[in-house]
């Protein structure tokens, strides 16, 4: 069991503030974004009004996001690239068979109301601290008047509770392969809590099991340009109670998960994320300090010898 961080604490007692920003992004660049990289067109459903009003009006959103908050600027990139990235190999996946999508730190994420037209396919387990599920619940009852039949949620808090007991309990099958989300987390952890859900992830699922997530490069890494702005943006997040305890080189980052039993499919560095998804387009650029990475289940060793 992990020590409990600070920010463990504050997100077990009322719903993610970083939870609420992703959304509000997400709402924003649907809104106002020429480049469409991603469209939750729920997402507004699931902002409080304050934030609602944000993502709803320009001269709001000059005050706020590109004024008030202008630190956390470069973070919009990331939350709609690192979006349609995991949804795109997630439907890949689904082509192989996969039937399973567990969304680990899902926040106000809205894909069960966005693809209703896969429900019948897909079961989707979304793991959370339960005071932002309670609220999510909620919001998604007042926008679509009642809970996905393929959705469930499994509260847990990732530095205290054991992610494999509660998601069995939920009725995740370990025997087959299922598709794993983990976008927006890992870098509010320490390593004790990334190590624990990663050995909990291997041991519980079926070889062929993926794993993408997104991972704050370490600061040696940037340029300065982007170092100073990486540097601005912790100490915003620090100030609102969820600060950045984690960064990993991606060799470091490969390192560890072969350790648990993962291959490695694909590392998605910054200029990759511009070559696939926005080619020339100048709106939108990708932050230096996030990658994400695809990982697979390793079959067990006697099987990979025969």
């Amino acid at each position: 069991m992990s020590t409990t961080s600070e920010s463990s604490r504050n997100r077990s007692k009322s719903s993610s503030t970083t939870a609420v920003l992703v959304a509000t992004i997400r709402a924003v660049h649907l809104r106002f974004h020429a480049t469409r990289i991603f469209e939750d067109d729920y997402a507004l459903h699931m902002l409080p009004p304050f934030w609602h009003a944000v993502a709803s009006y320009r001269l709001m959103k000059w005050l706020v996001s590109d004024v008030i908050l202008g630190v956390y600027r470069p973070v919009y990139p990331a939350v709609v690239l690192r979006a349609r990235y995991t949804e795109d190999q997630l439907m890949e996946a689904m082509k192989e068979g996969v039937n399973q999508y567990v969304i680990l730190g899902a926040g106000f994420d809205t894909f069960t109301l966005r693809h209703k037209d896969i429900a019948d396919r897909l079961q989707v387990f979304e793991v959370d601290h339960a005071a932002t599920q309670e609220v999510k619940r909620q919001r998604i009852m007042k926008a679509n008047g009642s809970i996905p039949d393929n959705l469930t949620f499994v509260p847990v808090d990732f530095e205290n509770d054991r992610l494999d007991e509660e998601l069995s309990k939920a009725g995740f099958d370990s025997q087959t392969p299922a598709f794993f989300s983990w976008l927006g987390v890992t870098y509010y952890l320490t390593q004790e809590a990334i190590r624990d859900t990663l050995e909990r992830v291997a041991a519980m699922s079926a070889p062929g099991t993926r794993l993408v997530f997104d991972f704050k490069t370490a600061k040696h890494m940037m340029s300065a340009e982007w170092r100073t702005l990486a540097e601005k943006m912790e100490g915003f997040v620090a100030r609102r109670g969820e600060p950045m305890l984690t960064d990993f080189t991606p060799q470091s980052l490969t390192d560890l998960l072969e350790r648990y039993g993962y291959q490695e499919v694909e590392m998605m560095p910054p200029e990759e994320q511009q070559k696939r998804y926005l080619g020339d387009s100048s709106e939108i650029e990708p932050a230096e300090f996030f990658h994400f990475a695809q990982f697979a289940v390793a079959p067990p060793a006697e099987e990979k010898d025969s």
